[in-house]
């Protein structure tokens, strides 16, 4: 199966595979990131991981043993064996190696080879199965667009919290954004099967389903929609493009924009600068989604982006525990230059770069971790610290309630020193021609 995105910062994929899309070498270097996917392992397992009741696999047994060779050939060909060294990625291996053979399902099987690259302590190092979310994300983004690549689903991004699972964030554009389903609403069956993100809308695009959610305890109700079957990352560029919008707040208008990804070619940068004249600032909502390139970020922030052109008036981020990879190191770098303040709550500290996004089977994916950053394990702070319970929070967000507020106080500010500078005063000879007319 070919690839879209082939060099990564470090390390290649399958030899002969050729480099597509629009990826630079000396970008990555200069940045130090990497292309797409920004999950770490521990983020993973808590976000997406499949339910627990996964579909047993009676021929995963005899399977495992070459599944887990196969993780081992891809492992040890990579840049793990130079990031922590051969000696102890093998100690981890034969640690692991009984209760990963003993797996007597997919979902065991993954959870077992996950708790071994988690315990080697680098991010973006994980198993992913296709009952995970983020496999079809990363398939729909690193091998070439197909049936294979493309899932039915609603578009919710989906939560697992205590063993329940909520709805965390819904993409503009999709087929849950036209109904009234809410950010922490209780995702409980579909179809009457208790719901997994993947499992309950796989094999019926096309084909109407119930959803039963829960909006507050005891309140209980359903919502009839029909999945749509196709890329994952083709529905996070469309919601991308969609969030773009004007609000006005506070007496002031600001440009928003939900970036739940940095793929793309920087049209919603673009877009943004297009509208800098007709508004006050910009609030750019980084808490979710996934990672890809800070270059065109950085060129927008502190230009040029192009033509000479980057945008210039306050900006606010919202971060969190999605904000990750790529989105890191940009927030991180807005917030030490200067040029943006972050409300929220810590970032996770995440930004070993990508080393490889391989293929194990018909139904698994490796990421493989790359070259450290001088951020990894270092979280970026907020500048004002606002905690988000999503659970039956019925849309309620005070996290975006603060940062418009302190995106109001920074314009004000703005316009304050702008008034105050000698600079932006008129010429004495032109007060004169205008006082005489």
């Amino acid at each position: 199966m070919a690839f879209r995105y082939r060099h990564i910062v470090g390390t290649s994929f399958v030899a002969g595979q050729r480099l597509r899309g629009y990826l630079s070498a000396t970008l990555f270097v200069v940045l130090s990131i990497t292309a797409c996917a920004v999950f770490s392992p521990a983020a993973v397992a808590e976000l997406y991981r499949p339910a627990p009741d996964a579909v047993v696999d009676s021929s995963v047994s005899s399977d495992s043993l070459a599944r887990l060779e196969r993780v081992v050939e891809l492992v040890e060909a990579s840049r793990v064996p130079d990031l922590i060294g051969l000696e102890h990625w093998r100690e981890l291996l034969t640690l692991h190696r009984p209760s990963i053979e003993r797996a007597s399902s997919r979902a065991q099987f993954a959870g077992a080879v996950n708790a071994m690259l988690k315990a080697a302590g680098v991010s973006h190092f994980h198993y992913f199965i296709s009952d995970d979310w983020l496999y079809w994300h990363l398939a729909s983004t690193f091998e070439e667009d197909g049936p294979e690549t493309r899932i039915a689903h609603i578009g919710l991004f989906p939560q697992l919290i205590g063993g329940r699972w909520f709805v965390r964030g819904i993409l503009k554009g999709s087929v849950a954004d036209e109904t009234d389903i809410r950010v922490g609403d209780e995702l409980l069956t579909v179809d009457s099967e208790p719901f997994t993100p993947i499992r309950s809308f796989k094999g019926k695009g096309g084909t109407s389903v119930r959803v039963r959610l829960q909006r507050r305890p005891g309140l209980i109700y359903v919502v009839d929609v029909t999945p749509v079957k196709e890329s994952l990352h083709d529905a996070l560029q469309r919601a991308v493009s969609l969030s773009i919008r004007t609000v006005e707040h506070g007496g002031f208008r600001y440009a928003y924009l939900h970036g739940w990804t940095l793929l793309g070619d920087a049209r919603e940068y673009w877009k943004l600068l297009d509208m800098q004249d007709d508004v006050d600032g910009l609030l750019l909502d980084y808490r979710d989604g996934i990672g890809g390139f800070a270059g065109r970020g950085r060129g927008f922030l502190f230009g040029p982006l192009g033509e000479h052109r980057h945008w210039t008036k306050p900006v606010v981020f919202l971060i969190g525990d999605g904000t990750r990879s790529a989105k890191e190191l940009l927030v991180n770098e807005a917030q030490k230059g200067g040029r943006a303040a972050l409300v929220g709550t810590p970032t996770p500290g995440h930004v070993t770069t990508v080393g490889g996004v391989r293929r194990v089977d018909e139904e698994s994916l490796l990421m493989l971790p790359g070259r450290r950053t001088k951020l990894e394990g270092h979280p970026t702070q907020p500048d004002f610290r606002v905690e988000r319970d999503i659970r039956f929070c019925g849309g309620a967000d005070p996290q975006l309630e603060r940062a418009q507020a302190v995106l109001v106080d920074r314009i004000r500010a703005s316009l304050a020193a702008e008034s105050a500078d000698p600079a932006n005063e008129p010429a004495a000879d032109s007060l004169e021609s205008t006082h005489h007319h």
